[in-house]
């Protein structure tokens, strides 16, 4: 009878931990529910340079603003005092493109490396802001479906606005280290890969130059994926499971 009671409790824990708020995640100060219906979905605003020749390449960086649909503000905010940020290098361009409206490009390789940072000091005319923090994330362009392209879009319109050309693309992303890597390894996008990456980009008004490096584009980019449990939730299920075992060993057993 004791037994079965406290198998019971043990079963009404894990039912609680599971069907509550405990399902939120928090890594580096950082917390999300995994049990959303989005999981994980990351925005931010980005900028960058654009590449237009074969064998070009092209890098950026951003500020992640909203992670699960909540803003980082307030005491609500999804990282209090702190922030997630961006940098993004090693995207090839395999294709010479015009900018002409509805044109298609395909890229190769790309590394996206995802710092958290204690003091919310980002600046988007400061580059270097984005990569001040503790490696979060470490992510490489991946292959997903096959097609032998990391990334790939096309371009949406023309701007007498800067270089004039803007357009849209998306990626798969393996995650390959950083802080949270344990949570986002979970082969669950299309072929084993991880993460998918996906953003929107036109023309700046006024460019920004850092280290040689002129980012002539600013938009907006997404993360999204599924992430797996706290150990914690992991270990509080798996004493429900022993218990419901040793419940029905006991009752074949009377």
């Amino acid at each position: 009878m004791k037994l079965n009671k406290l198998t019971a409790n043990l079963i009404a824990a894990s039912a609680m931990a599971f069907g509550s708020g405990a399902h939120a995640i928090t890594a580096g100060g950082v917390t999300w529910d995994e049990n959303s219906s989005i999981d994980f979905f990351a925005q931010s605003a980005l900028w960058e340079n654009v590449a237009l020749t074969a064998g070009a390449t092209i890098t950026g960086y951003g500020s992640f603003t909203f992670l699960n649909g909540k803003d980082n503000l307030g005491a609500d905010a999804f990282c209090p005092g702190c922030e997630l940020t961006y940098v993004f290098s090693g995207y090839t361009l395999t294709n010479t493109i015009t900018g002409a409206p509805d044109e298609d490009f395909f890229f190769t390789g790309g590394v996206v490396n995802v710092y958290v940072d204690a003091t919310q000091d980002f600046d988007f005319s400061n580059p270097a802001s984005a990569s001040n923090g503790t490696l979060w994330l470490s992510l490489a362009g991946a292959d997903g479906d096959g097609d032998g392209f990391t990334l790939k879009g096309s371009t949406t319109s023309l701007s007498t606005v800067g270089l004039g050309i803007a357009g849209q693309g998306s990626g798969f992303l393996d995650v390959t280290g950083g802080l949270a890597a344990a949570y986002f390894n979970t082969d669950g996008q299309v072929g084993g890969t991880d993460l998918l990456y996906s953003s929107s980009f036109s023309p700046l008004a006024t460019a920004v130059t850092q280290n040689s490096v002129t980012y002539t584009h600013g938009g907006t980019a997404e993360i999204s994926g599924n992430s797996v449990p706290e150990p914690a939730t992991l270990a509080l299920l798996g004493m429900g499971l022993v218990g419901l075992g040793l419940a029905r060993r006991t009752k074949k057993a009377a």
